[in-house]
This record gives structure tokens, sequence and C-alpha cells, in this order.
């Protein structure tokens, strides 16, 4: 049986490499899903989703969607994998399949976090209207909300996405 990871394993797998780099982190982790260790940091939803990540950077979109979707059924991630297949779809120009997708995490109610994660996603795709309306949803969730299950620092780093986007909008500070 192989050692139990820590989430300092992955941080150390996720390092810039060519794509024949990613491809090989990919298959490492994809070997650590396979082998569950009752002692991991790293849940195997989790471990899932960073090899879809690792195979999306390796240039293997179709790959990558699968493994990120066996995440989705292996269980919750934080933020939610489906932020993954949005970004993923997006970088294949794959933008209705995207917006779906979109439509779908809106749907459910997401927490702030994936709110924050969503308005990355279009903004890393030049999309900042779609990046602005997550940061609202976001916004939204927070007022929703009760003062004990504020998530502070998934707070902090809407508002900090947002007004990002907002000045790259040109639009003046809230």
């Amino acid at each position: 049986m192989r050692d139990p990871l820590t989430y300092d394993d992955l941080i150390e797998l996720a390092a810039h490499r060519d794509q024949a780099g990613h491809r090989e982190a990919a298959d490492t982790v994809l070997q650590w899903a396979a082998e569950v260790h009752p002692h991991d940091e790293p849940t195997t939803a989790e471990l899932l989703a960073e090899a879809g990540w690792q195979l999306d950077l390796a240039g293997d979109t179709d790959a990558a969607l699968d493994v990120l979707r066996r995440s989705q059924l292996a269980g919750p991630t934080t933020p939610d994998v489906r932020c993954s297949i949005v970004a993923v779809l997006l970088a294949a120009d794959r933008v209705q399949e995207a917006r779906d997708e979109a439509d779908d995490i809106r749907r459910s109610r997401p927490a702030v976090v994936d709110c924050d994660a969503m308005a990355q996603v279009w903004e890393t795709a030049g999309d900042l209207d779609q990046a602005l309306r997550w940061s609202s949803i976001g916004l939204n969730r927070i007022d929703l909300d009760a003062d004990d299950e504020i998530d502070v620092e998934a707070s902090t780093q809407l508002l900090q996405t947002r007004a990002r986007i907002r000045t790259a909008m040109g639009l003046p500070p809230e």
C-alpha cells in the first residue's frame, strides 16, 4: 500500500510542465485515485479533479472532461468540479456546452466559493459580462446566508474578483 497523500503532494504535482509532463502528472494522480488510502487528505473526488485538470493542460480535452465527470460522481469538491468542466469547455471553444453546464450550476444554488470560481472562469475566457454576472450571483448568496454561515474567506475573494472584473470593464468601484 502506498503512503497516505497530503494536499501538499497535490500542490507539488501542480507545477508548470510541458504537455507530456502534465500527462504524466495526470497518470500519477489517476493511480493514486485508484488506490485509496484510508489516511489520504485529498478525497477521491479531489484527486480525480486534479487529474482532469492535468489532462486538460496536457491538451486532451475529452479525457479531461471524462475524468472531471468521474470526479463529480465520486463526491463533492471545493469549488464544485463543474466549474472546472466549464473552464475546460470554454478553453476548447465549446461555448454552448459551457453555458449549459454553467446554467446547471446556477440552478443548484451554488456556494459563494463556486460563484467566485465561475466568475474567474468567465474572466479568464474573456467574457467579462458573464464574469460580472457570476460575481453578482455570489453577492446574492452572501446576502441569503445567515450570519453564522458566511464564508468570510470566500466572500473576500469574491469581492476582490468582482473589483478586478469591474476595473477591466471600465466600471467605477463599488
